[in-house]
């Protein structure tokens, strides 16, 4: 695992990037040194050059150093990540006629690039993002992979050049880049707070889409090209019961499992005792015989999984190891590294548990299995239920709801307010339903709270994101729900937030469940198989329950957010009070003065709240969001 970053030089000779570019690209490497801790290096060509900081997993030898040169010394490329299949597509080239310096999957990719161009990201299994950079056509190609683990920012350069790198705020600094604030980016951020690919919080500034690949030249509009097929429905469907098709999966996660167990440095697996990682481990355990497994426990029992951690690790007979979880509150430089390394502002709660999880188990393993992505790919999700029975009451005639939901909310206190915002979703567009219970203030909120100049795309815009994500692949919304979840919520926020944070720490997470064979058997599942009534991840249950104590498969689902008032503490009210009522805050750029005081008075307020969207739940993750964007703005100042 790296980082990744480079420039695509304009061709004008006096320009600033051509006469400076060693100096941008060591800083470039500087910025992304915690990504890479074991080394770093530079390549510069007349076309550019690219920036590498390596974390050394497989081949620590020199041969295994980036940025890597094919013999010739034609293509050069900086890659991130982790091809799970390079054995065999080493092997495939041997035999072809190619010789290998060294046993790093690297120089698999790089081969492979080299002899196909983009045609080759399509037999590659693996996290990854990458640049190839042709120095006798000067096209500099850039990719990422499928599900969108390894992220990759772009940025065109004035003058007719391009820069990249594996986060947003060294880009920011490189000459020329377009750092404005983005009117649409803003948009999707205060409605999920996240920015969805392909935007960023910046005008200048682009995420590659997972599963695409780019081809930029000095001078040329960038061509995109996408490599892998969208999930969707319209893949022949596996036929069958639960039962056998359990067997089927268990073979090809089993098998990459294993693959995903490769690596020179010490490998452990992130138990949590949920039934992702319970299965993950029992698989490792098959491969490994006494495989390191790593738990988190907490002092609140609302959020303590070590009695199931434990009965799993016996099961499978694992070395455990519990990681007691730090309670200490939000530090100011906490803060400041959550800003840094997500570049935008991101609001899941969970991100400083994961940031402090992953420096714990730094300590003792360089690499870490996880059971991420098992819920948005099986459709694990308690919120597909709630689609079901809103769904019923859509067919509701829209009078009676509305009544209903002023009836809820003269009613007051939480079993009021929860009934009347559940009627009011039942009477969302279906799309919107998705994502009722998960966005922050909606376009139309916006358009109260924003500076005119700085609305996005308003309802509209949502709308066709939702749709182009998945809302509308299929005539049942909660079938459609489950593609939204993996095109959407994966990407642009669960793997986000998994990259950043455990990167911050020099620590590399590999999902199996979001192998390729995975996903592609997934993909042809009857969504019965994984989702039906109000169980979830039924295939995957039947599967776990062969292999670890059934009970801890049956218990309820526990989730990984923080109580952000108890752990924020004093950092977050100074900051959030500095966001919201400071005369030097950003947020006054960006915000209506009459809209911001208003947010001031009702997102510090205490108790339940009669409208629907207004609990103490929600009021403090708003203000955790507003906080971070004003801090973003502090620490990366960008024009409106």
């Amino acid at each position: 695992m790296c980082g990744i970053a480079g420039i695509l030089v304009p061709s004008a000779p006096a320009h600033p990037l051509r006469t400076a570019l060693a100096d941008e690209l060591e800083r470039l490497a500087g910025a992304l040194r915690h990504r890479g801790p074991d080394a770093a290096a530079i390549a510069t060509t007349a076309h550019g050059g690219l920036a590498h900081t390596r974390l050394s997993i497989l081949d620590l030898s020199p041969t295994g150093a980036q940025p890597m040169w094919t013999p010739d010394r034609r293509h050069v490329v900086a890659y991130n990540g982790e091809v799970y299949n390079f054995a065999p597509l080493r092997d495939a080239l041997v035999q072809a006629g190619e010789r290998f310096a060294g046993s790093s999957d690297t120089e698999v990719v790089l081969r492979l690039l080299a002899r196909d161009g983009e045609r080759a990201l399509a037999r590659l299994d693996g996290m990854f993002a990458l640049a190839l950079l042709d120095t006798q056509t000067g096209t500099l190609l850039l990719a990422r992979d499928r599900a969108g683990q390894k992220p990759l920012y772009w940025a065109p350069v004035a003058g007719g050049g391009f820069a990249f790198a594996s986060e947003i705020a060294p880009l920011l600094r490189v000459p020329g880049v377009d750092a404005r604030l983005d009117p649409q980016g803003l948009s999707h951020l205060l409605t999920f707070g996240f920015v969805p690919n392909p935007w960023s919080l910046r005008a200048g500034v682009r995420q590659l889409r997972p599963g695409t690949a780019l081809r930029l030249r000095a001078g040329a509009e960038p061509e995109e090209l996408r490599w892998v097929r969208e999930p969707g429905p319209d893949s022949a469907p596996l036929a069958g019961d639960v039962e056998p098709l359990s067997h089927d999966l268990e073979a090809v996660l089993s098998q990459c499992v294993r693959e995903h167990l490769v690596s020179d440095v010490p490998v452990g697996v992130l138990l949590s005792g949920g039934v992702d990682s319970s299965l993950v481990a029992a698989l490792a355990a098959r491969h490994v015989g006494r495989v390191k497994t790593y738990s988190i426990v907490h002092r609140d029992p609302a959020y303590d999984e070590r009695e199931a951690s434990r009965a799993v690790a016996a099961a499978i007979g694992s070395e455990h190891h519990e990681i007691e979880f730090s309670e200490a509150a939000l530090g100011d430089d906490e803060l400041d590294l959550l800003v840094d390394h997500h570049g935008d502002p991101f609001a899941d709660s969970s991100s400083l548990a994961v940031l402090r999880i992953s420096r714990e188990m730094r300590r003792s393993v360089t690499v870490a299995l996880s059971g991420d992505g098992g819920d948005e790919v099986f459709a694990g999700y308690p919120r597909f239920a709630q689609l079901r029975l809103l769904g019923a009451l859509a067919h509701v005639p829209a009078f009676a709801l509305r009544a209903g939901v002023a009836l809820a909310s003269v009613a007051g206190g939480l079993r009021g307010r929860q009934v009347a915002r559940a009627l009011g979703a039942a009477a969302m567009p279906a799309s919107r339903r998705m994502v009722a219970f998960t966005t922050f203030f909606w376009p139309e909120e916006q358009a109260f709270l924003l500076r005119p100049e700085l609305l996005g795309g308003g309802a509209a815009a949502l709308g066709a994101l939702l749709d182009e994500r998945g809302a509308a692949l299929e005539r049942d919304p909660v079938a459609s729900a489950h593609w939204l979840e993996q095109r959407l919520i994966l990407p642009d926020d669960m793997l986000t937030k998994v990259d950043r944070m455990s990167m911050a720490a020099s620590l590399e997470v590999r999902p199996p469940l979001l192998a390729a064979p995975v996903l592609d058997f997934a993909q042809r599942l009857p969504f019965a198989t994984k989702n039906e009534g109000t169980t979830g991840k039924r295939i995957l249950r039947t599967l776990a329950k062969r292999l670890v104590p059934p009970w801890v498969i049956d218990r309820p689902k526990k989730g990984f957010a923080l109580p952000l008032e108890q752990h924020g503490g004093k950092v977050f009210q100074e900051a959030s009070r500095f966001a919201l009522e400071s005369n030097a805050s950003p947020l006054r750029a960006l915000f209506r003065p009459e809209a911001l005081a208003t947010l001031a008075a009702q997102l510090t307020k205490s108790g339940e709240g009669r409208d629907p969207e207004d609990s103490p739940f929600r009021r403090v993750h708003r203000r955790w969001l507003l906080t971070l964007l004003a801090r973003t703005l502090e620490r990366h100042p960008g024009a409106l």
